[in-house]
């Protein structure tokens, strides 16, 4: 009998005891719907799919010929300075002129009226001067409309990610509608259910273990609880938790299924070794 208990106290020690895990699943951190804040022909498509795209890429283009040329015409308004020259020569001219009736009026060498002539020109000489400089102001704002009209042609990418898909093709007709898809590839998200006995005992900033599914049964990997959700599903009885996976080479794919364990079960089944 001694010998039996002996046994089954070695079967038990030598037998381990295996951490609570949850299903889990692995998606982009964030996917994107690109599309342009215009409507035309897409004359350009720069990227293909699978391509990794930095934040601030080109991705595509309309057809924009009008719009560059309407940029191109108001630059060239925007950079005369014919007319501020003209305005500021005959400002110059009116003012020594009006300075040199003035000593002459001084002198009781000429009438009023052509003192008061030379001080109305010169008025008029620096009316002229402000309506050119507003002049060049507008010049400098249609300028800047039409650069932002030009701009709405292009579409640039507002993450670092992935393209994976590719909506519209170069000649199709676009309004409103997505051309293309990206996803943010790093971090990954893990989505997980946990059961309502779990609320409380996971909180953010801890972390927890991956275990990846096929193709990447034999990896392990840390992951960071970054939400918790706050309401419990009555239909379920389960709570979200989403965890943050680092992935800065994308070496890892969305869509994979996993296993994860928190911190606070690994305390658990070490306390019972």
């Amino acid at each position: 009998m001694k010998r039996v208990l002996a046994i089954m106290i070695s079967l038990t020690a030598s037998t381990p005891v295996l951490a609570q895990s949850y299903d889990c699943l692995v998606e982009p951190w964030q996917r994107v719907e690109i599309s342009f804040d215009d409507k035309g022909l897409i004359e350009t498509i720069e990227v293909e799919r699978s391509q990794r795209v930095s934040q601030g890429e080109k991705l595509a283009t309309l057809k924009s010929g009008l719009e560059q040329a309407t940029v191109d015409l108001r630059s060239a308004k925007a950079a005369m300075k014919q007319e501020v020259a003209v305005a500021t020569a005959s400002l110059q001219y009116a003012r020594r002129n009006l300075q040199r009736i003035e000593g002459l009026y001084g002198k009781k060498a000429v009438p009023f009226s052509v003192y008061d002539e030379a001080k109305t020109e010169a008025e008029v000489a620096n009316q002229r001067l402000n309506t050119a400089n507003s002049n060049r102001h507008l010049a400098a704002l249609d300028l800047s409309i039409a650069q932002q009209l030009l701009a709405r042609r292009t579409v640039t990418s507002p993450i670092d990610g992935v393209v994976t898909e590719l909506i519209r093709a170069e000649g199709e007709y676009v309004k409103d509608e997505p051309v293309l898809v990206l996803e943010q590839m790093d971090p990954l998200r893990v989505q997980v259910l946990l059961p309502v006995e779990k609320f409380g005992s996971v909180n953010a900033g801890e972390y927890a273990q991956l275990q990846l599914f096929a193709p990447l049964d034999d990896e392990q990997y840390q992951a960071e609880v970054v939400v918790v959700d706050r309401g419990i599903d009555v239909a379920s009885g389960t709570f979200g938790v989403q965890l943050e996976l680092a992935n800065p080479d994308f070496s890892l794919p969305s869509g994979l299924k996993c296993h994860v364990v928190f911190s606070t079960d690994s305390q658990s089944v070490a306390s019972q070794l």
